[in-house]
């Protein structure tokens, strides 16, 4: 099953201000990629897995990702 970012962390029973703090960005940075405003790094990914405890191929799925454009 593929989860959203946002949905794990709901389920994981975090804010949004958590979350960033453990990436060690600010709330609204964190905001903008829970939303697929801006891409989340490999390193954030591993940190997320490890923090909503979800695997990390979930993050690379096509339906987790909709919202990310390519800004290259």
């Amino acid at each position: 099953m593929i989860i959203t970012v946002k949905a794990a962390r709901v389920n994981k029973g975090l804010s949004p201000q958590e979350v960033a703090n453990h990436l060690g960005i600010a709330k609204r940075t964190y905001q903008r990629k829970e939303n697929g405003e801006i891409r989340i790094y490999a390193d954030e990914i591993v940190v997320l897995s490890r923090l909503l405890g979800v695997p990390v191929q979930n993050f690379f799925e096509t339906q987790c990702r909709k919202k990310t454009h390519n800004t290259a």
